[in-house]
């Protein structure tokens, strides 16, 4: 941008900015803080463009439900205190 112009829309520019940097942050949260099983259970159930209920995901990985639930809890847990939530 030229000396001496504004820019008109730096709350857009900014937003964008915070987006890119919160998908980067989610990103590096799925690939360093979940072990592979929490990794799928989280793609599956919430990165996932259809909607996939718990039942049927726990059978697919081999898991029982109190497993697959204590798998999940961790996973949302780490990603939260991956991304500086709790």
């Amino acid at each position: 941008m030229a000396e001496g112009i504004v820019n008109p829309f730096p709350k857009i520019v900014d937003k964008e900015k915070e987006k890119r940097f919160k998908v980067k942050q989610m990103e590096r949260a799925l690939e360093y803080a979940l072990d592979d099983i929490e990794r799928e259970i989280i793609e599956k159930k919430y990165l996932s463009p259809n909607r996939i209920k718990d039942i049927n995901i726990y059978p697919e990985l081999g898991l029982n439900k109190d497993q697959f639930y204590e798998y999940k809890r961790q996973a949302i847990f780490s990603i939260a205190e991956a991304l500086n939530i709790v």
